[in-house]
C-alpha cells in the first residue's frame, strides 16, 4: 500500500509540475505584496487565554503567548516565538517554548527549535488492529460488564440490577438460600471503579526538537533535517484508587498484554530519533499558516536507534500531499470572503520494533497525531483509537471566511466543516477499500494576525465524538 501511494503521489506531482507554472519568486526572500496588510511590520504580540475542551482530555486552562517580528524580505514573517503553560481536568499536561526563525544567524537555513514537558495522565490504549469492539469497550469503562477475566461461571450470570450497588445472578432463583455472597455479582458501581482505568495509562515525556531546512535553489522544492529527543515514562494504573474510590483498579489492558515497550513501566525510556524529509511546498510564502492555494507535499522519514541514543530501533516513513484551492474567488472576494477547499492524504509505514507508547504517533515535516483519532485523524474517535504499523489517512476541509474585524491586529472568522476517514493494518496487504473509519465535524478557525492560528471543533463518528481547541490548521 505505502509503494503504491508513493508512486500516486510522486505521479500527482510529476503532472503538477508540468502543467502549472511554478513559483517565480525566490523562496523566502520575495514578500508578497502586503496590501491590506500595513499593520503587519515590526514586532507584534499575541497572548491569549487557553480554555478549552477535549473529549479525551477534559476542560483546559493555561495561556499562549506569542511574538512575532515581521520584516520586508521575509515571509511569512522574520521569526516566530511562543511559549504555553497548559493542563486539563484529566490529567493532560503541554508546557513548551518554540522559536521559528527564517535566515537564522544571516544563513539561508530556517531553524525551528521547540522543547517541553507533556504528561498525559489517561493517555490510551486499546490495542492494535483496525477493529475493535467499541460498543462493548464503552460498556466495560462504564461498569455495565465485566472484562473476560472476571466474567462470572455461566451459572452465576446477571439476573437482575438494584441500583448501581447490587446485582442478583441466576443463583438467586435456583438457590436464593446460598450461603455468602454466592447470589451477588459485583455491582455496576464495583466494576466501574475497578474497570474505568482498563484502557488507559499514564504516560510522561519531556521533548526537545531541533530542524532546520531551506529550499532548493530557485525552487519549490526544499530539504528538511532534525533530530528529536524525548525521554518516556509509563505507569499503570493496576492497584491504584481513583478519587473517590473504594475498589482499586484490577490489572490494566498493558499490564495483561505487556506489549513491546512495557519495560518503560520500570525504568525511564529514551526514544530519540533523527529526521529527514524532501517536499515540494508551492503554497503562497506569505500564507504559509493559512493557505490559499497551492500544493504541500512531504517525504518525511525518522530512524530511531541505537545510534541515536534510544532503547528501541524502529524506523517510521509518513508520505504526505496537501492540497488547497480558492474557489471562486472573484465572486467571494468582492463581499470582502474567501472560500478554501483544501485536502490532505497520508499514509505511514513502522518497521522494527516500535513501542507500544510510541506506535500510533504519526509525525510529518509540520503536524503530529496520535493514531487514527483525536485531534489530528480521524476527527470523531478517541485518541490511538485505531493504530498498527501502517496507517492511512484522509482528510477533506471547506473553510469559509465569513468576516473579518481590525481590533487587535486584525482577526479573520473562518467557518469550518470537514470529512474524514482512516484505516490502519499490520501490513501493506491489509490496506483495502473496505472497514475505513469516518467521521464528520465543522466549527470555527480564528486567523490573528496571519500567522496565529485558533481551532475550535467538534466531529462526530458512528460510535462517539471528538472535539477540541487547539493551534493551527490540521494541515
Amino acid at each position: 500500500m505505502m509503494r503504491t501511494l508513493f508512486a500516486l503521489l510522486l505521479a500527482l506531482t510529476a503532472v503538477q509540475l508540468h502543467a502549472v507554472e511554478p513559483e517565480k519568486d525566490p523562496p523566502v526572500e520575495t514578500p508578497k505584496k502586503k496590501g491590506g496588510d500595513p499593520g503587519l511590520e515590526g514586532f507584534k504580540v499575541t497572548g491569549l487565554p487557553l480554555i478549552s475542551f477535549s473529549t479525551d482530555d477534559g476542560f483546559g486552562y493555561g495561556v499562549r503567548a506569542y511574538g512575532t517580528y515581521y520584516e520586508e524580505g521575509y515571509a511569512p514573517f522574520k521569526f516566530q516565538a511562543f511559549a504555553q503553560y497548559y493542563k486539563t481536568t484529566r490529567g493532560y499536561e503541554y508546557h513548551e517554548v518554540s522559536l521559528d526563525a527564517l535566515k537564522f544567524l544571516g544563513t539561508p537555513l530556517r531553524l525551528r527549535l521547540d522543547g517541553g514537558f507533556e504528561r498525559t495522565l489517561n493517555a490510551q490504549w486499546y490495542g492494535y488492529g483496525n477493529y475493535h469492539d467499541l460498543a462493548r469497550i464503552k460498556q466495560i469503562k462504564n461498569g455495565e460488564i465485566p472484562i473476560n477475566e472476571n466474567t462470572p461461571p455461566n451459572t452465576k450470570r446477571d439476573l437482575y440490577q438494584y441500583d448501581q450497588n447490587i446485582t442478583l445472578n441466576n443463583l438467586a432463583l435456583t438457590n436464593p438460600f446460598g450461603s455468602g455472597n454466592q447470589i451477588f455479582n459485583p455491582s455496576q458501581r464495583v466494576l466501574r471503579e475497578s474497570q474505568d482505568k482498563y484502557f488507559y495509562y499514564d504516560r510522561i515525556r519531556p521533548f526537545i526538537n531541533i530542524s532546520t531546512e531551506d529550499f532548493i535553489g530557485d525552487t519549490n522544492f526544499k530539504w528538511f533535517a532534525g533530530v528529536r529527543g524525548q525521554r518516556y515514562k509509563i505507569q499503570s494504573y493496576q492497584g491504584d484508587y481513583d478519587n473517590g474510590n473504594t475498589v482499586a483498579n484490577i490489572k490494566t489492558l498493558i499490564d495483561n498484554e505487556r506489549p513491546y515497550g512495557y519495560d518503560a513501566t520500570q525504568d525511564r525510556k529514551y526514544v530519540n530519533g533523527v529526521r529527514g524529509a524532501i517536499a515540494y511546498d508551492s503554497r503562497p510564502r506569505d500564507r504559509e499558516s493559512n493557505p490559499n492555494g497551492g500544493i504541500f507535499t512531504d517525504i518525511h522519514v525518522e530512524g530511531v536507534g541505537k545510534g541515536t541514543g534510544s532503547h528501541y530501533s524502529f524506523t517510521r516513513t509518513t508520505v504526505t500531499w496537501r492540497q488547497y484551492f480558492d474557489v471562486a474567488p472573484s465572486f467571494f472576494n468582492s463581499f470582502d470572503k474567501e472560500l478554501v477547499i483544501g485536502y490532505r492524504l497520508l499514509g505511514q509505514e513502522t518497521s522494527g520494533d516500535v513501542p507500544f507508547f510510541e506506535a500510533g504517533r504519526i509525525y510529518t515535516m509540520r503536524e503530529s497525531a496520535e493514531g487514527l483519532g483525536g485531534n489530528g485523524g480521524v476527527r470523531g474517535y478517541s485518541a490511538n483509537q485505531f493504530v498498527d504499523k501502517d496507517m492511512v489517512i484522509g482528510n477533506l476541509e471547506m473553510r469559509l471566511t465569513t468576516f473579518k474585524i481590525s481590533a487587535l491586529g486584525g482577526m479573520d472568522f473562518v467557518l469550518l466543516g470537514y470529512h474524514d476517514e482512516g484505516r490502519v493494518g499490520a501490513s501493506r496487504r491489509e490496506i483495502d477499500m473496505d472497514n475505513w473509519h469516518k467521521a464528520n465535524g465543522g466549527g470555527v478557525r480564528i486567523v490573528w494576525q496571519k500567522n496565529t492560528i485558533i481551532n475550535i471543533s467538534y466531529g462526530r463518528s458512528k460510535y462517539g465524538a471528538n472535539g477540541n481547541f487547539s493551534f493551527n490548521h490540521l494541515f
